[in-house]
């Protein structure tokens, strides 16, 4: 095995010739030398712990299945300018992470990018067909860039992707009979929840920009230059024969598609961001702003939900609380859509912290996002990514009840059983689920008896206390014959009658018969300070 001397932990990829050497099946990071120029068919294929690939400048030519079907282990990932073929199932259920495909890419095969996990797909320009299977299976995709140059797209190209939403067809292209809808599914994808047939979103995709000229240029702005100038001329309308002072808003930036997005939202679910465009948008059209398309959602969604710069981002948030300072977002809807769209992680964790840090008031339902959580689905979600978001989400909708739990042992417990549970997709959690909030209903319960007990075990030692003080006083009393200060030897009682000792190690004896003893048993030590956690 090739390495770097630096790096004992990346494969060097020598390709298939004489100075080729075996990939290793545990192979985590790969590094294509720049003496390859292509990668051979089944060249990476099922090395399920390859996490991070560098591509080398010079690779022309990824084959077919070279690194398909491992669930989803590569995080990292770039395509180097000099490719231009990219075959079929090269990257099927392989991909954790977005990819930029350059303009010079020339053809990409069937199925290339199935069952793969990234929000917004560009096809590169020079592509004019789209192949059978392409993103079939991308559950997570709710925005596809087609160029206008587009002629062809084949037959179940877009099966299975429930969450796409952002996409627009040229008028004059050939079409297969079934590209966004399996007939054999009984899950409804996000389009054919608006228009049904495959036949009904085709048309209406297809005659989605009409008479929008706004919506058009943002849409297709990836693809064109100058898109600062073509927007500002087509907002500014000019009246009369001579260039006037005075212009006339183009008033269709303010009006809604067929599937009710402004050019604002457009341009959140785009793969590229400017924002100098954005400014433009939103200094014309500032409406946008809180527009809701037709499932409910804002801009702010789309540049979460896809990842836009944190500069974007913060000019969104700012133009929310500057313009719409009162305007209340709908952040249930916001993490139910992510939640079931397969979004990675951290896309949610971050709509998360941008609610937190500039709109803390605004509720979210959590109870009502455990249940929807719980109830099973059709969808093929990805194995470890479904689990990972699976336990984040649950920890989110838990943390104020369990954060609120009197002692650190219940809290680590309820925690526990929230990372070690195997949720499954396709199947019902609700029992899953259901264990683990009575669990911690069970620890809300026990809270008042364990005060109870520990108050009546606390008054027990003080009177204790009192007694053999009382008794010892009558003896000095006999000899000494003086007054003492009642109040004084009762607080005097209480400091002194081992309650902190006795407490301290009865209260992990009770804590631990709350839960099960063979997971917790071996961490308990009774002389820590854990009692103090009950005060």
């Amino acid at each position: 095995m090739a390495s770097n001397a630096d790096d004992n932990d990346v494969f060097v990829y020598m390709g298939a010739g004489e100075g080729g050497t075996a990939v290793p099946q545990d192979v985590v990071h790969i590094r294509v030398h720049p003496s390859v120029t292509s990668i051979p068919t089944k060249a990476f294929f099922q090395r399920k712990k390859l996490a991070e690939v560098e591509l080398c400048e010079g690779l022309v030519e990824i084959g077919e299945e070279s690194f398909g079907w491992y669930d989803h282990s590569i995080t990292k990932i770039n395509i180097p300018n000099s490719l231009r073929r990219i075959k079929d199932y090269a990257f099927s259920n392989s991909l954790q992470t977005p990819i930029r495909l350059h303009d010079g890419i020339e053809r990409i095969g069937t199925a290339a990018f199935a069952e793969c996990i990234f929000t917004n797909f560009r096809v590169p320009p020079l592509i004019t067909v789209i192949p059978e299977y392409m993103l079939r299976g991308c559950i997570s995709t709710f925005s596809l860039e087609l160029s206008e140059n587009m002629r062809e797209i084949r037959n179940a190209a877009l099966h299975y992707c429930y969450c796409l939403r952002n996409v627009a067809l040229p008028l004059n292209a050939v079409f297969g009979d079934d590209i966004f809808i399996d007939e054999d599914n009984n899950e409804m994808t996000d389009l054919q929840r608006l228009f049904g047939s495959n036949a009904r979103i085709t048309l209406e995709l297809q005659h989605r920009f009409d008479g929008l000229p706004i919506h058009s240029i943002v849409y297709y702005h990836s693809y064109n230059e100058n898109v600062l100038q073509k927007l500002t001329h087509a907002i500014n309308m000019r009246s009369g024969q001579r260039r006037a002072l005075r212009s006339k808003l183009n008033p269709t930036g303010n009006q809604q598609d067929c599937i009710g997005m402004t050019p604002l939202h457009i341009l959140a679910c785009s793969s590229v961001h400017d924002l100098e465009v954005y400014r433009v948008i939103v200094e014309k059209y500032p409406t946008n702003l809180i527009t809701e398309d037709r499932w409910g959602a804002l801009p702010l969604l789309y540049a979460l939900w896809g990842a836009a710069t944190n500069e974007i981002i913060h000019f969104l948030v700012e133009s929310y609380e500057s313009l719409y300072p009162d305007h209340i977002f709908n952040w249930t809807m916001m993490v139910e859509t992510m939640g079931r769209c397969d979004t990675p992680k951290e896309r949610i964790e971050n709509l998360l912290r941008v609610k937190q840090m500039h709109f803390p008031e605004q509720p979210i339902d959590w109870g009502y996002l455990l249940d929807l959580f719980a109830e099973p689905s059709n969808r093929n979600f990805h194995g470890a990514p479904f689990q990972e978001r699976m336990r984040y989400l649950v920890t989110c909708c838990l943390s104020s009840r369990v954060e609120a739990l009197a002692f650190k042992l219940w809290r680590d417990h309820i925690t526990n059983m929230i990372h070690t549970a195997d949720y499954k997709w396709r199947l019902d959690n609700s029992t899953i689920l259901r264990g683990i909030q009575d669990k911690l209903a069970y620890f809300e319960d026990e809270l008042p008896k364990l005060e109870e007990a520990t108050t009546i075990l606390e008054l027990a030692l003080w009177k204790m206390r009192i007694n053999e003080e009382s008794h010892n006083e009558k003896s000095t009393r006999r000899q000494k014959k003086g007054k003492t200060d009642v109040s004084s030897v009762r607080h005097h009682c209480r400091v002194t009658c081992g309650v902190d000792v006795v407490i301290g190690r009865v209260l992990p004896y009770l804590l631990m018969s709350t839960v099960d003893q063979e997971s917790d048993s071996a961490s308990y030590d009774s002389d820590d300070d854990e009692s103090s956690d009950s005060e």
